[in-house]
């Protein structure tokens, strides 16, 4: 009787146990999400005449419980679906800074920028480069 008592205590100590943490994975992806942005100073430009010229797009962000020099990575996602990673580090503060080079070779139409941190998509955005007028 006595052991059948500590086995139902074992057995609920170990239920618990994996609730709590299969729990915490959840909670940590929404927080990522909930928390954690990417952006562009540009949503719309005109693609660039000459091969001598570009534009530059700057990408900023923030990503919540970062520690310093953790990769991560910005995909971008042009209109043929062709995808474009970037794997780069934060500041120790989980900032985001890095510049993205658009020439006349670039695609025309809407790009996806996805911020990927310890492989959970967490933000997106995207911007848009139009046909030369």
């Amino acid at each position: 009787m006595h052991s059948k008592a500590i086995l139902t205590i074992i057995v609920g100590i170990i239920v618990i146990g994996v609730t709590q943490v299969s729990f915490a994975e959840d909670n940590t992806k929404e927080r990522f999400q909930k928390i954690s942005y990417i952006a562009v100073d540009v949503e719309k430009f005109e693609q660039p005449t000459s091969t001598y010229n570009y534009h530059e797009i700057t990408i900023t962000g923030k990503i919540v419980d970062y520690h310093r020099g953790e990769n991560f990575i910005i995909i971008i996602k042009s209109p043929s679906e062709s995808e474009e990673e970037i794997t780069t580090i934060a500041s120790k503060k989980g900032k985001i800074y890095t510049l993205l080079y658009i020439t006349q070779d670039s695609q025309i139409g809407v790009h996806q920028v996805i911020l990927k941190f310890r492989n959970v998509e967490i933000a997106t955005t995207s911007f848009e480069i139009l046909e030369n007028q």
